[in-house]
């Protein structure tokens, strides 16, 4: 069932990060970037083994006051008893120049914890690693900042280079994901992939059509970062009937179209005025046609249409 909501778009402030994180905590959703991202479409990760995990810890600031950081998703990654990893996720729509930093402060301060629970355990307690993803969601700009840390330093002497750690973090710039690999995507996060990727190369977009799983969390998901409410009218119209992306292209490009009509129509009323003002100068001042452009200032491109008018 389709629905077509024309409204005016309106600022929906605050809610980005918070309706990000509502997608990004799905467990079937969070499995598959993992899978896609980190293991080329390998279904290694089963969204059943996936369990929300801790993602606060505390750091002294400079004023040595107590503060608190939170990576944006967590989850933990256990087979049977047997914890296997932890995943967290970070979404940058801006570029952190210091990333490499912050990505190592979460992941030492993970590390730090696993420590310490494995201190106060009574029996055997396995280690295992932290990994961390950052998803970079700009379509203009690619991800210019640091992707080691010691890329943050700029004055390393030659002589000491081979003793300072370096450290990795994960990048992935979801505009510039090829086609295939936005084509691995099982869950609803390939309507998002497809979207920056739709926009970087032609800044159009034109819904990819099947099924949706988490209507809700996507259309608040696009809401957020579209600045158009029309997604959230159509839920709420649809009371979550809506099932398939294929209804959401048909009202979208319906929208798309009488947008379109409209400009279409502000385009030519202007025109009708310019002709008018130049037949006006034509007229009065006895000008030539091309004269009566230059002084109205009509851009060079336009005036061989306007004079086939006359």
């Amino acid at each position: 069932m389709c629905y077509n909501s024309i409204k005016e778009v309106v600022r929906l402030v605050g809610e980005k990060d918070l309706t990000e994180k509502q997608l990004f905590e799905l467990e079937d959703v969070f499995a598959d970037i993992v899978n896609v991202l980190l293991l080329d479409g390998k279904t290694l990760i089963l969204p059943e083994e996936l369990t929300p995990a801790k993602k606060d810890s505390i750091y002294k600031d400079k004023e040595l006051k107590t503060r608190m950081q939170e990576r944006d998703v967590a989850k933990l990654w256990t087979q049977g008893n047997i914890r296997m990893a932890f995943f967290g996720l970070e979404d940058q729509t801006a570029i952190d120049y210091d990333m490499p930093l912050r990505i190592m402060s979460y992941d030492g301060a993970f590390y730090r914890a696993m420590l310490l629970e494995r201190d106060n355990a009574s029996d055997k307690f396995p280690l295992y690693p932290a990994i961390t993803m950052i998803l970079h969601f700009d379509y203009e700009h690619r991800w210019t900042g640091a992707r080691t840390l010691k890329e943050c330093f700029k004055n390393i002497p030659p002589e000491l280079d081979p003793y300072v750690s370096d450290y990795k973090i994960n990048v992935f710039e979801i505009a510039w994901l090829s086609n295939e690999t936005i084509a691995k995507f099982n869950s609803d996060f390939r309507y998002l992939a497809d979207y920056y990727s739709q926009m970087r190369k032609t800044g159009k977009w034109q819904p990819m059509p099947g099924k949706v799983k988490h209507l809700k969390e996507l259309f608040d998901l696009f809401s957020a970062m579209t600045k158009d409410s029309r997604f959230m009218e159509m839920y709420k119209k649809s009371k979550g009937e809506v099932s398939d992306m294929s209804c959401v292209a048909l009202d979208y490009l319906i929208d798309e179209f009488r947008i379109k009509e409209r400009n279409d129509g502000i385009n030519e009323g202007r025109d009708l005025e310019r002709l008018n003002s130049i037949r006006n100068l034509m007229t009065t001042s006895k000008w030539s046609a091309q004269q009566a452009m230059e002084a109205l200032l009509i851009p060079k491109e336009d005036r061989k249409r306007y004079a086939d008018k006359i």
